[in-house]
């Protein structure tokens, strides 16, 4: 026969629900400022998946601000490669996309949502300033705001690791 299960208690639940939300709402209206402010196409489909992995999962290691960083620019540059050799287009968002796996898994810095900016690169091929601008600002604003709220949010630790 098997023991009852525990039963959480409601404030528990609540923590787990409540946190990540706020965190995940702060930091996408913080991209939003970002982009309302500068003008900058921060607030993007990468970078609103990064924010919703870091509220959801500050912990994971694709979390953690050297994939974040590193994987985003990698991918910007496999998007740029791409589109340099093939023009861009859908198939070459596909390509693109597909082979940002590679760096990032050889820089140790896997973060998925960098996939999308591979493709959003091979889609619509921008120039060579897409690293800085948005994707460097982007990536260090989402961090930024998940560090800020990993020291004023409960059970809410972000990042775990810097580098």
């Amino acid at each position: 026969m098997n023991p009852p299960l525990k039963t959480q208690t409601t404030t528990a639940s609540w923590t787990k629900v409540v946190v990540p939300t706020i965190a995940g709402l702060v930091g996408l209206l913080a991209l939003a400022a970002l982009q309302a402010t500068t003008g900058t196409a921060v607030f993007a489909l990468p970078w609103v998946a990064a924010v919703g992995i870091i509220a959801i999962a500050p912990k994971a290691p694709f979390a953690q601000p050297r994939a974040m960083l590193l994987g985003q620019l990698s991918a910007g540059v496999v998007g740029l490669a791409a589109v340099a050799i093939m023009g861009p287009s859908i198939w070459t968002a596909a390509i693109a996309a597909g082979l940002t796996t590679a760096p990032m898994l050889l820089l140790k810095a896997p973060h998925p949502p960098a996939t999308a900016t591979a493709a959003l690169i091979g889609a619509t091929g921008p120039s060579v300033w897409f690293l800085l601008d948005p994707i460097l600002l982007a990536s260090a604003a989402t961090v930024l705001v998940g560090w800020a709220l990993g020291r004023v949010l409960p059970a809410h630790r972000y990042p775990t690791q810097w580098w």
